[in-house]
């Protein structure tokens, strides 16, 4: 899922899952996960995927056909559709990134616009096995560790 996890803004994450790491602790962004849009020179910006998410693309599946029908798309029309939104000022995700504050992963749509973002526990998992795999080979993991 995630690799290299020290990716400077040199290395564009665009159309990436951010993962919140335990090290943000009681910030607003603790379990965040985020659908970076934008990641460059000059800021980074995205879409915080979780069950809002979810009902604002369920609310734009339902008004689909009003908006294609009309003649003008109204910006106080996609107004009602609330989406909540996280933006860094140049440099500050490559600074969180750094400092361990946000894990990366390859953004799945099967994943955001299927059934639905898996629980922030979920991922962190999947980004923590992706670092054993690629640093030490392992390429399976058992459902259960105490088993073994």
């Amino acid at each position: 899922m995630a690799t290299k996890q020290n990716q400077t803004a040199s290395q564009s994450l665009r159309g990436r899952m951010l993962i919140a790491s335990p090290a943000v602790g009681n910030s607003p962004y603790r379990g965040a996960v985020v659908l970076l849009l934008e990641h460059n020179a000059e800021g980074a910006a995205g879409v915080v995927l979780d069950g809002s998410f979810a009902e604002v693309l369920e609310e734009l599946r339902q008004q689909l056909p009003r908006i294609a029908g009309a003649q003008q798309l109204s910006a106080a029309g996609l107004a009602a559709v609330p989406v909540k939104v996280a933006m860094w000022q140049p440099g500050q995700l490559d600074q969180e990134l750094q400092s361990g504050l946000w894990f990366h992963a390859p953004a799945n749509p099967q994943l955001m616009f299927g059934e639905g973002v898996p629980p922030w526990h979920e991922l962190v998992r999947e980004v923590g096995r992706s670092v054993y795999r690629d640093a030490l080979g392992i390429s399976e993991f058992p459902a259960n560790v105490w088993l073994n």
